[in-house]
């Protein structure tokens, strides 16, 4: 049911109407006694009186009572839900403006309970956050990380509590601001600590690292270790210089080391000094002393050093020649002014290697005969490649395999033309340089057995010991000679057990080669017993019978090309201040054969002298004829039939013609060319040089 309002006035009308018509009733219409006299009605009367209510001195509706009790009731609500339903039970005892007051109420009154909440759980946060700092140690970084963080958070709370005023958050302000002050300056006495710290720590290494370089020091210092002494006291002034956080005091030891450093390092920097001047006064002592050898050496070689001439097999007065003899050793003669002078045997040296030059490989050869000095040669062999042959087992072109022995078939045996080729038989085992080695026979064997190849072919080698329970190997010329052993003179006797050879593929193909047959050229050089006098001349000889000459040279046409190496002594040898070098050198060869003119050339050059260390020489051969066989005998131009001259340049300074060369091309290959050369030379420089040599080429 909804009220009407009604106003005080008309109220306060009705009330003085309904009073006079009562009292003209009393009075019966103008007559009858007195009455007594009419009172005012009282504001409330007058309220009540109209079927109002009178609350706190004014009239209102039943409409309006329900409107203030219903705010009322929503100004007191402690909960959105309370002042909500405080309006919901009265919102149809209102009017509809006293529901949008109440309902703009309810509004007011939630908004201002969500932002009590809020400004609860903000202080709440702030007391939290403010009760985990804790300054009361900050001794440790640990404390101030710790510290750090909690004032992060309350720091953090400040700025989240937007519905706090500045005077309620004033007191937690005041709390960080403290806390950052404290571990600040926490922080700062720490960061010192640490730094102290560290730089007496570096102190400290740098003092013991210094004391270790000086302990280097004793006796005569390196520069090296004089060098890592400075770079320590160097970083010891630098550890003082970077020790700002710390005392006087505490960096006064350190000082003093590094004073002391200093003069210990000068006096090592003069005691080196002096040691150097004494080495480099051994050193100029010593290059005098190997320049006044060399110029001695120089000058015997130079007296030494001569071409080629006669034929060591058969030497004369004048002879200074080698060769290959029958054995593959070197046989060398040299005059001794008589008819019948004396030619030595050099046998060679498995001991010493010397590297292959341009596909051609090396061996030195010695002797030292009694009362005769040494005798040293360096020779250079053209050996060729292996080529394929017939199978093995070819009773025809290879080897009759045997077949009769039925324990032990397919077998080569090691007797006559087979053992006899010693240059076939190869075994990592048979590795002595000179003399027999035996085999014994092992445990329950009756055979010994090792592994091996036989003309190239590998298999293994087997051997039936001898009644000495031996199987022995001989080094030979060329390989090696299988049974025998050696008697108490070392000579090869029998009895070194009976062998065969089983090849592990009989259909494998034997591998060819010259093995006695092969162009080769060096050098070689004697000494006299009293080592004062010096013979050195140098040689190019066929091993064996069977190198190929050539043939139709003055048939052919064209052009050749052939290089390879050069080897053989040398000597400059001055008396007036000059020069003085000796030695044997390496070089490189090449020839330029003209076959329309039947003429060649030849160059020698890229010299690598005896201290290993290249020379600026080089020296022409200059243009020679070359006869039908290959022989290079002469100039052949102006009917000349001597040997050819020479031309030695050093530095760029060429020489007057001198000397001669001579050699020759063999081994016709298969377009009529000769596809190898060997020849000599020797040279002379200005009266003080003197040089001997050899060379092996190929055709290009």
């Amino acid at each position: 049911m909804m009220f009407r309002e009604k106003s005080i006035s008309k109220l306060y009308a009705f009330a003085l109407a309904a009073v006079f018509a009562l009292t003209l009733a009393g009075c019966g219409g103008g007559g009858g006694t007195a009455q007594e006299p009419m009172t005012e009605p009282t504001p409330e009367e007058m309220c009540t009186a109209a079927g109002n209510n009178y609350v706190g001195g004014e009239c209102l509706t039943d409409a309006q009572v329900t409107y203030n009790e219903a705010l009322a009731a929503i100004m007191a609500a402690t909960t959105a839900e309370a002042a909500q339903a405080a309006y919901d039970a009265v919102k149809d005892d209102v009017t509809a403006a006293q529901g949008e007051m109440l309902q703009t109420a309810v509004n007011s009154r939630q908004e201002a309970l969500a932002t009590m909440g809020r400004q609860a759980d903000q202080r709440q946060a702030l007391m939290d956050a403010a009760g985990m700092i804790d300054t009361s140690d900050l001794s440790t970084a640990e404390a101030i990380a710790a510290a750090n963080t909690a004032i992060a958070a309350l720091q953090a709370a400040l700025d989240a509590a937007v519905d706090l005023s500045d005077a309620d958050k004033a007191m937690y302000q005041s709390q960080l601001d403290t806390a950052n002050m404290a571990v600040g300056t926490a922080q700062a006495n720490l960061d010192t600590q640490g730094r102290m710290e560290a730089q007496s720590m570096a102190l400290t290494n740098a003092s013991a690292a210094l004391t270790t370089a000086l302990g280097a020091l004793s006796g005569t210092p390196t520069q090296e270790q004089i060098d890592a002494a400075q770079r320590a006291l160097d970083a010891l002034n630098m550890a003082i210089e970077g020790g700002t956080d710390l005392d006087e005091a505490d960096k006064a030891s350190h000082r003093l080391a590094a004073s002391n450093a200093m003069g210990r390092i000068e006096g090592a920097e003069q005691a080196l000094m002096a040691a150097n001047d004494a080495a480099e006064r051994d050193r100029l002592a010593a290059e005098a002393a190997a320049a006044a050898a060399m110029a001695v050496t120089a000058s015997k070689l130079h007296a030494g050093i001569s071409a080629p001439s006669g034929d060591p097999a058969s030497p004369a007065a004048a002879d200074r020649a080698a060769a290959h003899n029958d054995d593959g050793d070197i046989l060398v003669s040299i005059g001794n002014g008589t008819d019948t002078p004396t030619a030595v045997e050099l046998s060679e040296d498995k001991d010493t290697t010397v590297a292959a030059r341009h596909g051609w490989q090396g061996q030195r050869f010695t002797a030292e005969p009694d009362d005769d000095g040494t005798y040293e040669a360096v020779v250079y062999s053209y050996v060729g490649a292996p080529t394929e042959g017939a199978k093995f087992n070819d009773p025809d072109d290879g080897y009759t395999l045997n077949a009769a022995d039925a324990n032990n078939p397919g077998e080569l045996p090691i007797t006559g033309a087979v053992a006899s080729a010693t240059a076939r038989i190869a075994s990592s085992s048979f590795d002595q340089s000179a003399g027999t080695k035996e085999f014994e026979l092992g445990p329950n064997m009756q055979r010994v057995m090792i592994p091996g190849s036989y003309h190239g072919v590998s298999g293994t080698y087997y051997c039936t010991a001898a009644a000495s329970s031996t199987c022995a190997v001989q080094l030979a010329a060329d390989g090696f000679t299988l049974g025998g052993t050696a008697d108490a003179d070392n000579a090869f006797t029998a009895a070194g057990g009976t062998w065969t050879f089983k090849p592990t593929n009989p259909e494998a193909r034997v591998m060819s080669t010259s093995d006695e047959s092969y162009a080769s050229y060096g050098w070689w050089i004697h000494k006299s017993e009293d080592g004062n006098t010096f013979t050195a001349s140098a040689f190019a000889a066929d091993r064996g019978t069977d190198v190929d000459a050539a043939a139709g040279i003055t048939a052919l046409r064209g052009t050749a090309t052939y290089m390879g190496g050069a080897a053989g002594k040398y000597a400059l040898s001055s008396t007036t201040g000059g020069t003085n070098d000796a030695g044997h050198f390496t070089a490189r060869a090449t020839l330029e054969a003209d076959f329309n003119a039947d003429m060649i050339t030849g160059t020698i050059d890229n010299f690598m002298g005896a201290d290993g260390q290249s020379r600026n020489w080089s020296v022409e051969l200059k243009k020679s004829a070359v006869s039908d066989n290959g022989a290079i005998a002469g100039d052949g131009t102006d009917g000349n039939t001597d040997l050819q001259e020479t031309a030695w340049t050093m530095d760029g300074t060429a020489a007057a013609a001198s000397g001669e060369w001579s050699g020759a091309l063999k081994d016709n290959g298969a377009d009529g060319v000769p596809s190898v050369g060997t020849g000599t030379f020797y040279t002379e420089f200005a009266g003080d040089g003197k040089m001997v040599g050899a060379f092996g080429v190929n055709k290009q």
